[in-house]
């Protein structure tokens, strides 16, 4: 198999993963009880499965199964859509990832009322 192809083959199932990982952690956030997945239109489902996709490839594996997708709550989601709004074709950057990912963790620091 040539250089080409292998390299070929090895994005292509990079993508796949990503695809199947994406696919897996929508199901589970439609599924949660606490997430009113009707009420999200189909453009922030959308951007919801980009935002995914871009977490699954910044971060380590591990980290990404540590995430209980099935406890997210509404606001949840739409505080993760907030922070993804205006990354369409940009990379997340450091700080958003970050709280992304307290959102996911469930660390995320609420402000006093």
């Amino acid at each position: 198999m040539s250089r080409t192809s292998k390299e070929e083959l090895g994005r292509r199932r990079f993508q796949l993963g990503r695809e199947q990982a994406v696919e897996n952690a929508v199901e589970k956030i439609r599924r949660a009880p606490a997430v009113d997945w009707p009420a999200l239109g189909v453009a922030e489902c959308m951007l919801l499965r980009d935002i995914l996709g871009e977490l699954w490839t910044c971060l380590e594996r591990e980290r990404w199964e540590q995430y209980t997708f099935s406890i997210l709550t509404q606001q949840d989601i739409l505080d993760l859509l907030a922070l993804g709004a205006g990354m369409r074709g940009h990379t997340l950057s450091c700080a958003t990832l970050e709280e992304m990912d307290a959102i996911l963790s469930h660390k995320k620091h609420n402000p006093p009322a």
